[in-house]
């Protein structure tokens, strides 16, 4: 066998998996592509985002859900809840849209996936809060604790009604967040209002979450919610260990089982079925060719015999039936 021939019966097995190889960079590519950001893909490591405390849902956050990024520079690019609410604008199946933010800036911690509520500012002029969505909100939604019914220079308690999917109460504490300024000597300054859409309404600016008692900054920002892998996260999280710490639902478990099952036993069960087929004599690829309406495949040109055999003229043996010398006898 020729070098070119044991080289394409070698590469032959290695055809599927190259090819999925470079499926899979494409997939990730376009991805980083279209994020602008790496990497394109977060895991969702808790049930803070859940509808649910017992079944995912396709179109809701839920824990081992494989979320996309979209990279982001601006607030102007960030639809917060309360903006959100006059026109309807929906994501995840409740209004605004969810943010990746890295807690006081700091690249050493966890990012957090949540909902941004809304987008306070700081009034330097009056000391207190500003949050201009309420203006185009019925008074019934929200109330003032500790300070007039007006969405700016607010010093006291914000309190909205009827917020998420399960309608809770959310209090945002301005003197609690103006005392933490003072006390630790950092200037006053706004941002969003983030929430877990599961976190019965405490805000992560609540200084017992321990999670970002600031408001978050724009550079602190990694980007936002669009698009999401069902399920496939908890891979990651079977893998690190974080699966026993955090709670599952088991429809979770079973549907990646399901799609991992589809995913790797459908294209053996093709091939077995092609390979069984074409032993019995029956050719795959031109009935499906017939099916399609497409062409009849082109047979490569078989070799010729003839030149391929051995020539008697260079062989010097006499043909078949001759006789050796000259004439014979009469």
């Amino acid at each position: 066998m020729s070098a070119a021939g044991r080289a394409k019966r070698l590469l032959g097995p290695m055809k599927g998996v190259l090819l999925a190889l470079v499926i899979v960079l494409a997939i990730i590519g376009g991805l980083y592509l279209y994020s602008g950001v790496w990497p394109p893909l977060v895991v969702v490591e808790s049930n803070s985002m859940q509808h649910s405390d017992t079944r995912s849902y396709i179109g809701v956050i839920d824990t081992g859900d494989l979320v996309i990024l979209k990279k982001v520079t601006s607030f102007s690019q960030v639809r917060p809840y309360l903006d959100s609410v006059p026109d309807d604008y929906v994501t995840y199946s409740e209004y605004g849209d969810v943010v990746i933010y890295r807690p006081f800036g700091s690249y050493e911690r966890t990012p957090i996936i949540h909902r941004a509520l809304c987008k306070v500012e700081y009034n330097a002029t009056g000391g207190g809060f500003d949050v201009p969505a309420l203006a185009a909100l019925p008074e019934s939604m929200w109330e003032i604790k500790g300070g007039s019914q007006n969405w700016y220079n607010i010093k006291g308690t914000l309190v909205l009604s009827g917020i998420g999917f399960n309608g809770v109460q959310v209090r945002i504490n301005f003197t609690t967040m103006l005392n933490n300024f003072a006390n630790t000597h950092i200037p006053p300054h706004g941002g969003l209002i983030t929430l877990g859409d599961n976190n019965r309404g405490i805000i992560d600016q609540n200084s017992l979450m321990g999670i970002c008692w600031q408001p978050v900054m724009e550079e602190w920002l990694n980007g936002v919610a669009r698009g999401e892998i069902p399920w496939f996260g908890l891979i990651k999280l079977y893998f690190s260990g974080q699966a026993s710490q955090v709670p599952i639902p088991s429809n979770s478990q079973t549907n990646l089982l399901i799609s991992l099952v589809l995913i790797i036993g459908v294209p053996i069960a093709i091939d077995v079925t092609t390979l069984v087929l074409e032993r019995r004599g029956v050719d795959v690829g031109a009935r499906l060719r017939k099916a399609l309406h497409l062409p009849p495949r082109k047979e490569k040109p078989k070799e010729d015999v003839e030149k391929s055999a051995p020539s008697s003229k260079k062989s010097g043996r006499p043909p078949s039936g001759a006789k050796k010398g000259g004439k014979g006898k009469k």
